[in-house]
């Protein structure tokens, strides 16, 4: 999480949880808040044995498909998109205090972008809170969907419209993500900028 000490520690131990449940553990969805709760506790007892990084958190955003099912985990700010028929929908929800008003209709999704709370985030692994919120959701996929999982300096940047354009016109990932990144950067590219892109082909399922 930008701002706090030991970020690049609460990440790093978080992708080693998860990544050790999923080849030595996952057996069903649950394992999946299985893994990010026991990360969460290994980032709070490192934390707590290292009073330097205190407070360290990371946020999550993961997306694992099989069989053309898709499994999105997440807790924070980044966000998972789906393109599909040229429609581009967010399947996460932002853990932000933004967020949560736009979630109650306390706030418009319009008004959000320069509210001075934007980026508070209210749920990550690790961080000043004594339990992570694990949301986990499940996608059927079609042939040609698109998943995009990107970084909330992405999203500051680039309106949902403009990533839909990228998307929809380049059907290579690598050069979409090179794309999505650059007009980000050419924005302001205020914060750290970071993209995935899958294509789903059905010829190469």
């Amino acid at each position: 999480m930008g701002g706090h000490r030991g970020g690049e520690i609460a990440s790093a131990l978080t992708v080693a949880t998860v990544e050790d449940f999923m080849l030595n553990v996952f057996r069903r969805v649950e394992d999946f808040q299985t893994a990010l709760k026991e990360a969460h506790a290994r980032i709070m007892a490192e934390a707590a044995s290292h009073p330097e990084v205190s407070g360290m958190g990371t946020t999550l955003t993961m997306a694992v498909s099989n069989n053309w099912r898709l499994f999105v985990v997440h807790a924070g700010d980044s966000r998972c998109y789906l393109f599909r028929g040229r429609q581009l929908k967010q399947i996460t929800t932002d853990h932000t205090i933004i967020g949560e008003m736009i979630q109650r209709g306390m706030l418009k999704q319009e008004d959000a972008a320069h509210h001075m709370y934007r980026q508070v985030v209210t749920n990550a692994v690790g961080g000043s809170q004594s339990t992570v919120r694990v949301e986990v959701q499940e996608v059927d996929l079609q042939p040609e969907d698109v998943v995009l999982l990107c970084t909330d300096g992405l999203t500051d940047m680039l309106s949902d419209a403009r990533i839909a354009a990228v998307l929809e016109s380049e059907p290579d990932s690598h050069i979409a993500c090179d794309r999505l990144v650059n007009e980000a950067l050419k924005e302001g590219g205020r914060d750290n900028i970071s993209a995935i892109v899958a294509h789903f082909d059905a010829a190469k399922a």
